[in-house]
């Protein structure tokens, strides 16, 4: 799973939305831009998560994982987002969205799929740690647990600077600052 990048889509439907409404229309964009098949695309899908602290939003807040082979897969995914038989569908989700995010991440390490995560765990390096010595520190914390490691691009979003996906709850030392957040699979068929 190394190498993979994601662009991450953290957003909320207006107030007057229903969450059914809301994630009828978002299943039916994710289905229409898998099916199009854009280039590099290995897969699309969104969690329902609890409250994240860096948005005001509570409930209904949503978090897509558009997992690409390479960097510049996002781009084809960016044109395919809002052309061809993706873009109607993108459309109607977009006017009922209320406000939303994005990152870019990348893979560093992985042994579970994404979509088979339950728990997501937004973490810090700290100021002048290497990188590696964090790598092995985080990789400590996990044992051998199935779990991945991203790492955010560009400093792009509001998210901390890594995420550690689980099926289990992972004990993470408060040196790391660790957030938890649930996630539920939006179901796409």
């Amino acid at each position: 799973m190394s190498g993979l990048f994601a662009y991450v889509f953290w957003h909320w439907p207006r107030p007057e939305i229903s969450r059914d409404s809301y994630e009828t229309k978002l299943t039916a964009f994710l289905h229409a831009l898998s099916s199009e098949e854009p280039a590099g695309l290995v897969e699309a899908l969104s969690f329902r998560v609890e409250a994240l602290p860096w948005f005001p939003q509570r409930g209904n807040l949503y978090e897509d994982w558009y997992i690409v082979d390479n960097f510049a897969a996002i781009a084809t995914l960016n044109e395919t987002a809002i052309g061809g038989g993706a873009r109607g569908p993108h459309d109607s989700i977009a006017k009922d969205y209320m406000k939303g995010a994005g990152a870019i991440f990348k893979s560093i390490k992985g042994d579970i799929r994404v979509r088979d995560a339950r728990l997501a765990i937004w973490i810090e390096k700290g100021i002048g740690q290497p990188y590696q010595s964090y790598y092995d520190e985080v990789a400590k914390s996990v044992g051998d647990r199935k779990a991945d490691l991203w790492r955010r691009q560009m400093v792009l979003g509001p998210s901390p600077q890594f995420c550690i996906h689980s099926e289990e709850v992972l004990e993470i030392p408060a040196s790391l600052h660790p957030i938890s957040s649930k996630l539920e699979v939006i179901k796409t068929n």
